[in-house]
């Protein structure tokens, strides 16, 4: 038995147990679901380009030491 009530925006219900309003609109929850994981892989991006930036700054500095 579900324990969730319409409440009235029609893409809402509200769970009865917890008094939480839920999402009923899988194309905006489906919509969330692809910007966070897009954020993740642009945040892992900068982070594989921060650590072979931070590789090119060392070799330049031994090439430089070399002299």
């Amino acid at each position: 038995m579900t324990h969730k009530i319409p409440v009235q925006n029609e893409k809402m219900v509200r769970d009865m147990h917890s008094g939480a309003l839920l999402s009923t609109d899988k194309d905006s929850i489906k919509a969330y679901e692809r910007r966070k994981q897009e954020a993740k892989a642009q945040k892992d991006r900068i982070n594989r380009l921060e650590h072979e930036l931070s590789e090119l700054k060392s070799i330049v500095s031994n090439l430089i030491e070399k002299r």
